[in-house]
């Protein structure tokens, strides 16, 4: 045996993978990165060209079993764009499980923020039917932001520390995740979800 020749070391450039969280939700079957909390309800949602299309369920966040995924690092930004069609409230949320869990939503006419289970509104007749939410997470502080446009963000006074929801606080051996849920009477339609890593 030669041990003369050096030893190749692997193209780490070439191993690294393409893996993003965004998702247009085009296509007949939802990407591998969503799970729904609790029992997947197929009936419940439909995929197509326009979007992911989500029956309300539940009366809060807590029982609405919201589309998750799990976040890549811990400071991101993350948008989606919605539409709600009748009196259906949807959001974009911060899920560790049932009982632990915050984010931004809205109804038809209102922004709303969930501060660990506390839901209030925090802009009145600013929504048309159709919104673009935002959380940006850094190092577990998270700011909540809203647009009419998808250009112009207006962040709410409600912001969150996160730092405490995790397993050796809460248990059940579970990630905080990035959730997309649909509450109450109506359905909403989910657009264009974006996931950006902040370094």
């Amino acid at each position: 045996m030669d041990d003369s020749k050096p030893i190749k070391k692997p193209n780490l450039v070439a191993d690294k993978t393409n893996f993003t969280l965004n998702d247009d939700f085009k296509g007949n079957k939802l990407k591998s990165q969503w799970a729904f909390f609790g029992e997947l309800d197929a009936g419940r949602f439909q995929l197509s060209d326009g979007g992911l299309s989500m029956k309300g369920k539940g009366n809060q966040v807590a029982n609405s079993a919201p589309l998750l995924c799990i976040p890549l690092g811990h400071s991101y930004t993350t948008d989606v764009e919605l539409s709600i069609e009748g009196k259906a409230t949807a959001g974009l949320v911060l899920f560790y499980n049932n009982t632990a869990f915050s984010g931004i939503l809205a109804n038809n006419k209102n922004i709303l923020a969930n501060i660990r289970g506390w839901q209030f509104e925090t802009e009145k007749n600013v929504v048309n039917d159709r919104v673009f939410l935002r959380l940006k997470n850094m190092d577990n502080i998270v700011h909540m932001y809203y647009s009419t446009d998808g250009i112009k963000w207006n962040k709410i006074e409600s912001s969150l520390d996160v730092s405490a929801i995790h397993h050796n606080v809460l248990s059940g051996f579970l990630s905080l995740r990035i959730g997309l849920c649909a509450i109450g009477e109506g359905k909403v339609t989910f657009k264009n979800f974006k996931f950006t890593p902040i370094n």
